[in-house]
């Protein structure tokens, strides 16, 4: 009996995890819109926003996965214009 309760767990918590990752994703081509329709406005947003986290003795882990977050459209962009 302990087994199979294992299992409808794992499989409602696997389903829980593709839903939430779903979210994720389509928070982040909402970021990614946002940045490509106004680039210098997300641009000092973030930089803003990096500030007060800075200013909030953040942890360096979540400054640093935000930037990495921040600097994949960014990337994304420049690899754009020099192709063409």
């Amino acid at each position: 009996m302990s087994y199979l309760r294992t299992l409808t767990e794992r499989k409602r918590a696997l389903a829980a995890s593709r839903i939430a990752r779903g979210d994720l994703r389509s928070a982040v081509d909402g970021v990614i819109g946002a940045y490509q329709a106004h680039p210098v406005p997300a641009l000092a947003g973030a930089a803003g926003i990096g500030f007060v986290l800075a200013q909030l003795r953040v942890g360096s882990g979540l400054i640093r996965t935000g930037m990495r977050i921040a600097s994949g459209p960014a990337w994304q962009l420049i690899r754009q214009y020099l192709i063409v």
